[in-house]
């Protein structure tokens, strides 16, 4: 939209400038969005299978799908797991197709809410607290922004970790509505947000921990004299990768136990239950179980995600991430 300010040059007037309206602070959320979203969901089609192999190394002592075979395969290593479900299911079925839907739904929507509203998070923060822009702000609006869209995709998580659970050989998985409606079934609505606590505070790690190693790097690069663009964004993407899986792996590791216990036969009382019987089975070192897997997996989100999300920002005219 323009105004037309001033009037007619041959009538002596002011000549006539035609002034650019500033789009609408709803325009700008919605525009980021789009981006955002965007950005998560073709990055989730193509990492649906790195995140596969996470969570079903996370619930094999739980006696998740992997059969006999699968569990000897699994002593052998990470690759070698993911070696074996490749060889006997193939990538599509065994990899590929488990909770893909869900992951779609669950990161891209996480990933929209989280980057659509960032910025203006984090820069209420600084004026509230006075604090000058920092690693310290990104940490701390990517933890607000990070915790609420999280929690807000709850279902959507849930739903993904109990289909990739169940993944095995001779499995049928169902689809994200049907396994949706289970999950009502089984306890009704609330049910949908079961572990959700947990999700709060690992969405909330993750995000602040991805966010606050992103701006340092970028920031830091660019104190550097490296110009912005995809060098730096990758570089950035690649370092957000390993602390964001250092600051939520153990809350990882307790929800996804947490939400695929019930289409194992497994249940718990609660969040608190899981904490206890890997503490007392397993050591504290199984909270970090998965962390290769787990830098294995954001590490190509990461890059995919946050690297296009710039780049579809500069192309909608709202310049690179600040």
């Amino acid at each position: 939209a323009s105004a037309v300010v001033g009037g007619d040059v041959r009538g002596g007037t002011a000549p006539v400038a035609l002034v650019a309206a500033e789009p609408s602070q709803a325009v700008t959320v919605a525009s980021r969005m789009a981006c955002s979203m965007s950005a998560g969901l073709i990055s989730a089609l193509a990492t649906n299978p790195t995140e596969t192999i996470r969570v079903r190394w996370q619930v094999l002592s739980m006696g998740g799908g992997a059969g006999a075979a699968g569990q000897a395969a699994a002593e052998g290593g990470l690759l070698r797991f993911g070696a074996h479900i490749v060889r006997t299911e193939g990538l599509i079925v065994g990899l590929w197709r488990p909770g893909l839907t869900g992951w779609m739904a669950s990161f891209g929507g996480a990933f929209g809410i989280r980057m659509g509203v960032y910025e203006y998070v984090r820069l209420g923060l600084e004026r509230a607290t006075g604090r000058e822009r920092s690693t310290a702000t990104a940490f701390a609006a990517g933890m607000c922004t990070g915790a609420l869209s999280n929690s807000t995709c709850c279902p959507f998580f849930q739903a993904k970790n109990r289909l990739q659970a169940r993944a095995g050989p001779g499995i049928q998985g169902g689809g994200l509505i049907q396994e949706l409606s289970s999950i009502v079934r089984e306890g009704g609505a609330p049910n949908l947000y079961r572990g959700v606590p947990a999700l709060f505070c690992r969405g909330g790690l993750i995000s602040g921990g991805q966010l606050s190693g992103y701006d340092f790097t970028k920031r830091y690069l660019i104190g550097q004299g490296v110009a912005e663009g995809p060098i730096i964004h990758v570089a950035a993407s690649s370092v957000s990768a390993v602390t964001a899986v250092l600051a939520s792996a153990p809350a990882d590791v307790v929800l996804n136990r947490y939400q695929a216990a019930p289409s194992l036969g497994k249940h718990y009382a609660s969040l608190g239950a899981v904490v206890a019987e890997i503490m007392k089975e397993e050591g504290p070192l199984a909270f970090y179980r998965g962390v290769v897997p787990n830098i294995a997996k954001f590490l190509p989100l990461f890059l995919m995600s946050m690297p296009l999300f710039e780049q579809l920002r500069r192309l909608a005219g709202l310049g690179y991430l600040t």
